[in-house]
């Protein structure tokens, strides 16, 4: 089929780039700098296009001829929530003027059937609800926390410099960790399966770990002892302000306020937010899931 990826060139979209290549599919990916995102992405077989949300024009020209659109936003949790909402509406839109005929949306968080009055939670649903008001045919994927935010800056210096693994996980703390190239294996099942249509499925891993599980593998994949520190919500606010020290002082203060809040339901919401049973999932989009541990021995755990 003829995919267009949005959001191609980030983290999510590049191993969904990838998956619809191999799966035979013809693939458009979308940036905002395609020339810069082609390179970065060298080898990918897809064709770069240009869109901005800011020029309708861009998505309007890179949803011609397109029979499935899988859908990635920048972060609801560091962005502001005005213009992802628009960016959504803009693509249902776009894609029921372009006779699309699937939508499949990534979430990139947990998202429950109401507002829990978490912005980036909020957000998230309300750009569903914008997609689904469109009437093109919309499955959801809804991913929890993924094995690759431990190779970002708030993670790995931790494990690589201080054989700690710190995160803002209760000790108790039953998790379903997924790695993006899951992710990216799951929607591209989706595009072949219109009967899915209207459907929401959270999904995670193949298996429920507590931090000291994570730690454990972590151990065997770098062979050194790595140790789980059960970091407070507010510590790790306190170094995610340090990371984001470049954004504007009123707007980060907002942005680490909510992502506490958001944290802090992470760790201890009755809906267990960050704990999924793919089993029924897996029946519906059959694929292959990553065990932690593969997935960890395939990384490097240390700056050398």
């Amino acid at each position: 089929m003829r995919l267009l990826i949005l959001g191609a060139s980030g983290d999510q979209g590049q191993p969904q780039v990838a998956a619809a290549a191999a799966a035979g599919h013809t693939v458009r990916a979308a940036a905002r700098d395609p020339v810069r995102a082609s390179a970065q992405c060298a080898g990918s077989a897809a064709e770069w296009v240009a869109v901005d949300y800011a020029l309708p024009e861009t998505v309007a020209r890179a949803m011609q001829d397109v029979d499935v659109v899988l859908a990635n936003y920048p972060s609801s949790s560091f962005n502001a929530a005005e213009p992802l909402i628009a960016a959504a509406e803009l693509t249902g839109r776009a894609a029921r003027a372009a006779g699309v005929q699937r939508l499949i949306f990534n979430t990139s968080l947990p998202v429950m059937s109401e507002p829990r009055g978490y912005a980036a939670h909020d957000v998230r649903l309300t750009m569903r609800h914008a997609l689904a008001a469109a009437g093109v045919p919309l499955i959801c994927l809804q991913p929890v926390v993924f094995m690759n935010n431990l190779l970002r800056g708030w993670a790995f210096p931790h494990i690589a410099d201080e054989n700690r693994f710190v995160y803002p996980h209760g000790e108790s703390l039953d998790v379903s960790w997924i790695c993006q190239e899951d992710l990216a294996a799951l929607m591209v099942c989706a595009v072949e399966r219109p009967e899915l249509a209207g459907r929401c499925y959270a999904v995670g891993g193949p298996e429920a770990l507590r931090g000291a599980d994570v730690a454990a593998a972590l151990s065997v994949a770098a062979g050194r002892p790595i140790r789980f520190e059960s970091q407070s919500v507010d510590a790790f606010c306190a170094a995610m302000e340090v990371l984001m020290r470049t954004r504007l002082g009123a707007e980060r203060a907002r942005m680490i306020e909510e992502l506490g809040t958001i944290y802090r339901w992470y760790n201890t919401g009755a809906e267990r937010p960050f704990l999924v049973d793919m089993a029924p999932v897996l029946r519906e989009l059959p694929v292959s899931l990553t065990r932690f541990s593969d997935w960890a021995a395939r990384q490097r755990w240390s700056r050398k």
